[in-house]
């Protein structure tokens, strides 16, 4: 009986060890399996990052100057950015929160990826404010028609660099002039020109209407001391009388209408023509529409695509740069492309064509919802307490001192995305006119430095630095750095110097995005990661981005692109100093309270 019970012992233990090993080889067997599977769909996550974020990137990087071009002021741009982040600041924490709530993530990932591209392709078909071609035309002891003034009032802003286009010009100059009505202008040159017969017309014409003048400019620009573009009026043909080099007794002056047959006067004279409020025009409200459209769009997709990339992460939140860094090689790419292929479709230096970068987003962007389409979207378990578990994030002081970081963080930003293009061109028009002809090629491959020299590297090992150093101390690095790079800007004279400068770009915005992100996916309580991760992201840009704005546009207006920068600078390094401060204060702090690390 022993025996017997010694065998069966035997051969269950036996047995036993051969099942485990089958369950083992089983394992075994599935491990490979199951990380291909983990590896497919970040693979997926990749190609995301890679094309939603490469056909965006032409859209939102000419967005300033395509808005420039339109007509509208450095003043009115910064107010519309205003209002478009402030759209994403209310848009992208309600995202958060119906996604947390109702669990429609898939959903609206993919109806606003859909979104982007129909209305960025849309505005390729928005029309340009109203332009009108203005001058005034100054009869004294010389005549001379101004065409434009750098003293504001009813001419445009003269562009100084186009003055070389009109030295080298050996073509005659010639323009039809349609001039207000102007009694005191018109009797004076009845007189000093000797044409006797148009007096009578004005005594009985109650109106004073001028008919057309046909004159003959010469190419010399007679009055740049004065701040204006004047050319001299070599002959004047009224009706059928000729007079040359007309002069008049006394001083007097009309504002004109011109048709001129120099294209470089006819820019140098287009001015915005606001008759009416600019809030009446049909092609602004096509433009506001088409705008908040395609920013909502691509706000709420950035506020989702985050969150699900933490989700397919799972607890390995270092990875997240690792994923983000492909966006950023697609952004660069494709800037420098778009750029290049506004230079080569456009038939001008002065007026681009656009026309590619909205045929180019669109084609992007629809092979990314493909590949949206095919991702494993985790759908957040619904909680009744979310927003409360997001209002109590708001009674520690470290959490705060982090928001109030990401409005800073914001508002350098929308320094460098809403008016560095336009800095550069500044630079162009004043210091080197030659670049104009590639001045879109420059400014794409400064995007392209900026995304694929500095942020690219930085996000790749943005998970080892910040292990290293720690997370508040990665956001003093961002403004210090900020304030190196805007004084960088103020003292550069030729764009081109811009591009080594922003390789800075891979701290100021590759890493500390890093740090925003993956510092307000550990704070967020698991019922609200969507909410908190969109609300961070909706501090950023509706909040840093929306002051940034309408701050850098009111000083860039009033004091200069020049003076705007070095006041950043300034600005930057003091907050930097402040948040030095308070790493010190919260380590020393008897309360207790701990700092972010």
């Amino acid at each position: 009986m022993l025996k017997s019970l010694k065998f069966v012992s035997a051969w269950c233990v036996r047995f036993s060890g051969t099942k485990d090993k089958k369950l083992n080889k089983i394992n075994n067997f599935k491990t490979p399996l199951k990380m291909f599977s983990i590896n497919k769909r970040m693979l997926r996550m990749k190609f995301h990052y890679f094309l939603y974020l490469g056909g965006v990137a032409c859209i939102v990087g000419f967005s300033p100057t395509i808005a420039k071009q339109m007509g509208y002021s450095p003043m009115l741009v910064g107010y519309l950015y205003t209002y478009l982040s402030i759209l994403s600041f209310l848009a992208k924490p309600l995202t958060g929160f119906i996604v947390d709530k109702f669990r429609m993530k898939r959903i609206m990932f993919l109806a606003f990826i859909f979104t982007c591209g129909l209305t960025a392709f849309a505005l390729n078909f928005i029309q340009e404010l109203p332009t009108e071609n203005a001058a005034f035309l100054s009869c004294n002891t010389t005549t001379v028609l101004d065409v434009c003034s750098n003293i504001g009032g009813q001419l445009p802003e003269c562009d100084t660099s186009l003055s070389k286009f009109l030295k080298n010009n050996s073509e005659s100059i010639t323009c039809q002039l349609f001039c207000q009505p102007n009694k005191s202008f018109s009797d004076e040159i009845c007189k000093s020109w000797s044409m006797d017969y148009c007096i009578p017309q004005y005594n009985t014409d109650t109106n004073n209407t001028l008919e057309h003048l046909n004159v003959s400019l010469s190419q010399i620009i007679t009055d740049q001391i004065e701040n204006n573009f004047g050319f001299q009026v070599k002959s004047v043909q009224f009706n059928e009388n000729q007079v040359l080099f007309p002069t008049c007794l006394k001083p007097v002056s009309t504002r004109c209408e011109i048709d001129c047959s120099n294209d470089v006067i006819m820019k140098l004279a287009t001015m915005t023509k606001l008759e009416e409020s600019i809030l009446e025009l049909h092609q602004f409200w096509e433009y506001f529409i088409v705008m908040s459209l395609f920013w909502i769009g691509q706000a709420i997709t950035w506020s989702l695509q985050d969150p699900i990339c933490f989700d397919l992460l799972g607890t390995r939140f270092e990875d997240f740069g690792k994923q983000r860094c492909w966006g950023s090689i697609s952004w660069g790419l494709c800037s420098i492309f778009g750029g290049a292929l506004v230079d080569y479709f456009s038939d001008s230096d002065i007026h681009k064509n656009y026309s590619p970068i909205y045929y180019l987003c669109l084609i992007i962007v629809m092979c990314d919802f493909v590949v949206a389409y095919k991702m494993k979207i985790t759908e957040t378990i619904g909680s009744k307490n979310t927003l409360s578990d997001v209002f109590k994030l708001l009674t520690n002081v470290n959490i705060v001192i982090f928001f109030i970081w990401i409005i800073l963080m914001g508002i350098c930003t929308s320094m460098v995305w809403n008016y560095l293009f336009w800095y550069m061109e500044d630079l162009t028009q004043k210091y080197h006119s030659e670049q104009r002809l590639w001045i879109k090629t420059l400014q794409g491959s400064a995007i392209g430095i900026q995304c694929i020299g500095g942020e690219m590297p930085f996000l790749f090992f943005s998970g080892w630095i910040i292990k290293r150093i720690g997370h508040t101390q990665c956001m003093a690095l961002g403004l210090f750095t900020f304030a190196i790079r805007f004084y960088l800007y103020s003292i550069i004279t030729n764009p081109i110097w811009i591009l080594p400068v922003e390789f800075t770009n891979g701290i100021t915005y590759g890493l500390c995005y890093a740090v925003l992100m993956e510092y307000a996916r550990i704070i967020a309580p698991a019922s609200a990661v969507s909410t908190v991760v969109g609300f961070s992201g909706a501090l950023f840009e509706g909040v840093g981005i929306s002051l940034g704005g309408l701050i850098g546009g009111f000083f860039y207006e009033k004091i200069g692109g020049v003076s705007t920068y070095k006041l950043f600078s300034g600005g930057s390094f003091f907050m930097g100093i402040l948040h030095v401060s308070f790493i010190v204060f919260s380590k020393k702090n008897v309360n207790g309270i701990g700092t972010i690390s």
